[in-house]
């Protein structure tokens, strides 16, 4: 059994064999509307963080890329490190370009320029870009780091001059980017460069704001398209800790990006089945043969359905989730009971509510607070009124209680059991309750410790 999972793998020619998410049909209509636009222009992928944006995307560029489009792929996380975009993004772009470009003149000199004129650029230099550009110097073959150095610490008095200069520099930027991409072989690059930016809702805000300002203003190049994805609601509060509370998001936001598409949600059962299948959990219930243990699977996979998905949690939690479960799998002996019900209720209540968890597993929080708590969430009360639902209060309710000593809450169902005088729903639910009760056997009655023991030991696996 795996305990944290690989990426998963994109086969260039089958790019859709591994999918469980259903995202052919997002895929191809993304790729149908990319194959038929012109650039610049910049498409935002929006989704929660967490939701399978860099699948989504692997799948993208695997399309992309079978259809004869050249596609560069940025891990803007991986580069937040540096103390300019733009310097990040120029290295990740000379590294993923084709290995014949090496060998190519015109590129070198090209894109040579356009790294010296960033230099300036990435240091706000603009005192030393207008210097350098007053002296008329701008010129391609004339453009080194030694005619930069030389003006270095010289200062320019005229706002106007400034503004002049680095707008000439920015405009020099982009017109020997341009010429660097376009001397690329045209079998290579088929008409557009499609620049994949990944990860950004992970970025500090500075740097996530200043990337997209980046694109916007120097990566505005013909035949040059851009997939942004992010969280626009992330990437709002973002705006917020640079710009001040009082900014307008959305609108701020919307000078960037022609286009905004919206990730379509996975479904959540097929997502649970893929990660039972991709964890390697049959491994573990195959040995388990004993006649009361033969449920166990159907009870874990039932429970963290209808849970994660009554909890909202992102993939990237639900993912988390399963990896702590499957330690609980491990320190689990073949002929002991799981108490998957348990295990899995706990396993989300500790990502969805710590606070709530820390309380139910080692202070004095009942379980009629939990269950409270899942009541609260959209759905809650239609999903703990069926049979499952008092499935889960029930085990919630027994593992606070011992064999000897009934919880307090226990007393509560007996007496609406049979209080004839109150309405029939809470009668019945509680009769629901205390039948669930009787049939749990003294050996698989639902011990609290024994389960909260497993969970804290595969938090020790994560730092």
């Amino acid at each position: 059994m795996e305990f944290k999972l690989s990426p998963l793998e994109i086969p260039s020619d089958q790019p859709f064999r591994f999918d469980r998410l259903n995202r052919v049909e997002p895929v191809t209509t993304l790729v149908s509307l990319i194959q038929s636009l012109s650039g610049p222009y910049v498409i935002a992928v929006d989704s929660p963080w967490g939701t399978g944006k860099t699948t989504f995307l692997g799948f993208l560029r695997a399309v992309l890329e079978s259809s004869g489009l050249a596609c560069l792929y940025f891990d803007a996380w991986k580069t937040d490190f540096s103390s300019d975009p733009l310097i990040a993004f120029l290295g990740e772009l000379n590294d993923n370009l084709p290995n014949d470009t090496k060998d190519n003149a015109r590129f070198n000199q090209f894109f040579g320029n356009a790294k010296r004129i960033a230099s300036v650029l990435a240091r706000r230099a603009i005192p030393v870009a207008g210097k350098i550009a007053t002296a008329g110097i701008l010129d391609l073959d004339d453009f080194t780091e030694q005619t930069i150095s030389k003006f270095v610490g010289t200062q320019l008095n005229d706002v106007v001059d400034s503004y002049t200069a680095e707008k000439k520099l920015i405009q020099t930027f982009r017109e020997n980017l341009f010429a660097a991409l376009d001397s690329i072989d045209s079998s290579q690059i088929n008409r557009n460069l499609i620049i994949i930016v990944d990860e950004l809702d992970r970025c500090k805000p500075t740097y996530a704001i200043q990337l997209l300002e980046r694109i916007k203003h120097l990566f505005d190049l013909e035949n040059v398209i851009f997939i942004v994805a992010l969280d626009k609601q992330q990437l709002g509060v973002s705006l917020g800790a640079v710009y001040g509370a009082g900014i307008d998001a959305d609108e701020y936001l919307r000078r960037f990006f022609d286009l905004e598409y919206s990730l379509p949600k996975a479904d959540p059962s097929e997502f649970t089945k893929c990660l039972y299948e991709r964890f390697g959990f049959d491994e573990f219930f195959d040995t388990r043969t004993h006649s009361e243990l033969r449920h166990e699977k159907q009870h874990l996979l039932e429970t963290f359905i209808a849970l994660s998905q009554l909890l909202g949690l992102s993939l990237r939690a639900r993912e988390q989730c399963f990896a702590r479960i499957r330690i609980a799998l491990l320190m689990t002996k073949e002929n002991h009971f799981l108490y998957p019900i348990l295990v899995s209720t706990l396993a989300m209540l500790k990502v969805a509510n710590p606070s709530l968890y820390r309380g139910f597993a080692f202070g004095s929080t009942t379980a009629r607070e939990v269950i409270d708590f899942l009541a609260s969430k959209p759905g809650g009360s239609e999903l703990l009124n069926n049979d499952f639902g008092a499935i889960i209060e029930t085990y919630l309710i027994m593992s606070k209680s011992s064999p000897h000593e009934d919880a307090a809450e226990l007393a509560e169902y007996r007496a609406l059991a049979s209080d004839s005088s109150i309405a029939y729903e809470p009668r019945a639910r509680s009769t629901k309750i205390l039948e669930i009760m009787n049939h749990i056997s003294l050996r698989n009655r639902p011990q609290l410790h024994y389960v909260v023991s497993k969970l804290e030991l595969a938090a020790q696996f994560e730092r």
